[in-house]
């Protein structure tokens, strides 16, 4: 009797260690499941960061690549309109230069209407508040 009350007690006791390892190994599973979780979601955080600082980062290029560009531009504007001044004048002046100070007389009105022309040209390159600000 003392076998069969040892063998009924040793069945009990496997039977419940037995569901408490069930248990702890679910637990286990679950504890490494949301740990996994944790990673990833971690992983996908730093990853957004990356993306969103390579964004402002391909902004900021393109802003220096359009700035670079509009500047480029600016200055062949600045370059051709001071070449057709010169062009345009460049007779005008080398006439004056040459007879202006012999015969003592003013531009005549065609010179001075090409010469109006030209600087009303170049004006159009400065910005409207150009000389108007206070530095």
């Amino acid at each position: 009797m003392i076998q069969t009350a040892s063998l009924i007690v040793l069945s009990v006791l496997s039977t419940v260690f037995a569901f408490l390892f069930y248990i702890q190994k679910k637990k286990n599973i679950q504890i490494l499941a949301q740990t996994i979780e944790f990673l990833m979601m971690q992983e996908a955080q730093q990853q957004q960061i990356k993306t969103d600082k390579d964004q402002f980062n391909e902004d900021f290029l393109k802003f220096i690549s359009d700035s670079r560009d509009w500047a480029y531009t600016y200055i062949e504007d600045v370059q051709k309109s001071l070449n057709k001044f010169i062009t345009d004048i460049e007779p005008e002046i080398n006439y004056f230069k040459e007879y202006g100070d012999i015969g003592s007389m003013a531009p005549n009105y065609h010179s001075m209407k090409k010469i109006t022309g030209a600087y009303e040209e170049l004006k159009k390159l400065l910005p409207d508040d150009y000389g108007k600000i206070n530095t």
